[in-house]
């Protein structure tokens, strides 16, 4: 198994697994023919791999689940939460155009939205970095029990895939994906 097939698996499984909406991953460049090969293999299960960036020799890859992403950005308060940041889209194809657009320098702060976090914890973040409660997944600054749950969900998630991968099953025999 390649270096950028773990990583995608480590980093990305808890979103493979239903855990959450999106996740992000930093690999080599090069490696850009494992990721469309994962890429097309996830497609019919609803995933979608998208290039945020390329910077020094490393692409920041975005992985989601569509259907998951496009409910959550159509509601009401994600959406005019965006729009405060000058987000105007009716897909989520759309609002991924204007995060990769905002990707230069520093990591727009609104991504944690695009990644599932709850929007209060993004809100809480964007005003007060230093304030939160717990530090996982997110900085978390409202819910902090329910945060830690999941946050012990992902970890597990996670563990469990690696040590399935160390095993030398591929991802796609760990998610049976054609």
């Amino acid at each position: 198994m390649s270096r950028t097939e773990y990583a995608i698996g480590r980093y990305c499984g808890v979103t493979f697994a239903g855990l959450k909406i999106a996740s992000l991953v930093n690999v080599e460049k090069g490696e850009e023919d494992v990721l469309e090969e994962l890429s097309a293999r996830f497609a019919g299960r609803g995933f979608s791999f998208r290039l945020l960036r390329e910077e020094r020799g490393r692409l920041l890859v975005y992985v989601c689940h569509r259907e998951r992403l496009e409910e959550y950005l159509a509601r009401p308060e994600i959406k005019g939460f965006l729009q405060l940041f000058g987000y105007e889209f009716a897909s989520a194809d759309e609002a991924l155009d204007q995060l990769q657009a905002r990707m230069t320098g520093e990591f727009p702060h609104e991504i944690g939205i695009f990644l599932g976090y709850p929007l209060c914890d993004v809100r809480g973040f964007l005003n007060d970095p230093e304030g939160c409660l717990l530090c996982g997944a997110w900085k978390v600054y409202e819910n902090a029990d329910e945060a830690a749950r999941t946050f012990e969900r992902f970890r597990r998630c996670s563990a469990c895939i690696c040590r399935h991968m160390d095993m030398g099953r591929s991802l796609t025999q760990i998610f049976n994906v054609g």
